[in-house]
């Protein structure tokens, strides 16, 4: 573990800022959950993250939805690639595009994408998922033709099942 050195005061509240820098490097933004917990004798705080339940219920519908198309399917949290059929982009960090979508709730359908610099040519339907009034990251449909009804029917099915499970 890194020690950065920062000292600070706890208030008469039982408050403590966690400096810039730190929320930074975590991309911690205001507004978002931080999970505390005690290990040993320390204080742990740890960016709280659904994606971890996102990812376990995304490869539980990816393998059994992703059957029903030969399209690519990709899900993301608001920084990255957590599960998709395309093996080689998780874990890939996703665009400024993807996350403006995400953050402003909205749904695209283009051609090209771009994940950690990497272009993907092909036609894409976007979708963010919104679980308990939060937009938590996206659902991602890429194929080589143009994009069908059907397509945007299951990945609107893969959606609502993601989010009920969530909220």
């Amino acid at each position: 573990m890194k020690n950065t050195g920062v000292i600070r005061k706890i208030d008469e509240l039982g408050r403590i800022v966690v400096p810039k820098e730190i929320r930074k490097s975590l991309n911690i933004k205001n507004g978002e959950d931080v999970q505390i917990y005690i290990e040993e004798d320390k204080i742990i705080l740890k960016k709280y993250q659904k994606a971890l339940s996102i990812k376990e219920m995304a490869e539980k519908y990816l393998s059994k939805l992703g059957k029903l198309t030969t399209n690519d399917i990709i899900i993301t949290d608001k920084e990255k690639v957590i599960v998709s059929n395309v093996k080689e982009i998780v874990d890939k960090k996703i665009s400024n595009k993807i996350i403006g979508l995400i953050d402003n709730r909205k749904s695209e359908i283009g051609y090209s994408l771009t994940f950690d610099e990497e272009k993907i040519d092909k036609n894409y339907f976007i979708l963010p998922i919104i679980s308990d009034a939060d937009a938590i990251g996206s659902i991602i449909l890429l194929s080589n033709s143009d994009i069908t009804n059907e397509d945007k029917l299951l990945i609107n099915v893969l959606n609502s099942l993601l989010s009920i499970e969530l909220y």
